[in-house]
């Protein structure tokens, strides 16, 4: 028995690691190929203009998300003193996640010259497993919140599921909006457009999937737990389900990995053209 706990325990934290990482590492060659592509041209004024104001907005929600954690885990380590210091850590990183998604929500439309709208694939800018990957875990939270419905602890669950559920909504919007934004109606201007979806979207998605296998991990966690004190001691729910809770937690990490590179504005490389043939 013990050692088919610890095949279990092995298996729940490699496999959505591979799943993910391998997801991630693909989306990672997307952006080098787009930044390569953008490298290759000379942009407009306009596209100069859209890359700045864009990482001007995303910058300001972020640092502004940052704020409002800073404040919130000041007011809970007063309130709460030692009690906070399992509250603040959560606290930080969704405040954090919830500027970013903001950020990219509130993304100004570029103000180049536009062709008809006509809303594009969204697999034209992201892989279709990555937003797969936000869904299936906002999904999970939403049946942990049914199945917890008649439990002591309901109420933690639902709240824990509906920030889950509303911050991946924040991503599917962010996704239609990007799908139906018009494109430019100059070629030169095509790559900065595609850059400036690509990592728009991966930015989105890539939060919002922590975000959601954060709290997934932590519903586990929990429920893991409070099922352990009152099953048997050959019960293995409890076992699969902390097991369950540490593969989300990996996959959350595995995720951060990948986001710290996409948060990174979108820029004009010179090394293809050089200044002196910009003028």
């Amino acid at each position: 028995m013990g050692r088919f706990i610890a095949v279990l325990l092995f298996v729940a934290l490699l496999v959505p690691a591979v799943f993910v990482g391998r997801a991630w590492s693909h989306a990672a060659v997307r952006r080098v190929v787009s930044n390569g592509a953008l490298s290759l041209t000379l942009p407009t004024t306009e596209a100069e203009r859209a890359m700045k104001v864009q990482a001007q907005r995303a910058r300001l929600w972020r640092l502004a998300g940052l704020a409002v954690a800073v404040i919130l885990s000041v007011a809970a380590l007063v309130m709460f003193a030692e009690s906070a210091v399992f509250l603040w850590p959560g606290l930080l990183v969704g405040c954090m996640i919830g500027g970013v998604l903001l950020g990219e929500l509130t993304r100004l439309r570029p103000t180049w010259g536009t062709q008809a709208p006509a809303r594009r694939p969204q697999s034209e800018f992201i892989d279709r497993a990555l937003p797969a990957i936000g869904r299936l875990a906002t999904l999970g939270l939403l049946v942990f919140g049914l199945l917890a419905m008649n439990q002591a602890w309901a109420q933690e669950f639902w709240i824990a599921a509906w920030i889950g559920v509303i911050s991946w909504l924040i991503v599917e919007v962010t996704l239609e909006r990007l799908a139906r934004r018009v494109t430019p109606s100059g070629s030169e201007d095509i790559p900065v457009d595609d850059a400036l979806r690509i990592n728009s979207a991966h930015v989105a998605v890539g939060a919002g999937t922590i975000l959601t296998l954060l709290l997934l991990a932590g519903l586990l966690l929990v429920s893991g737990v409070r099922l352990g004190d009152s099953a048997s001691g050959a019960d293995l729910a409890p076992v699969a389900l902390i097991a369950g809770a540490f593969g989300s937690l990996v996959g959350a990490l595995v995720v951060s990995g990948f986001l710290v590179k996409w948060l990174a504005p979108v820029r004009w490389a010179e090394a293809a053209w050089g200044t002196a043939q910009r003028g």
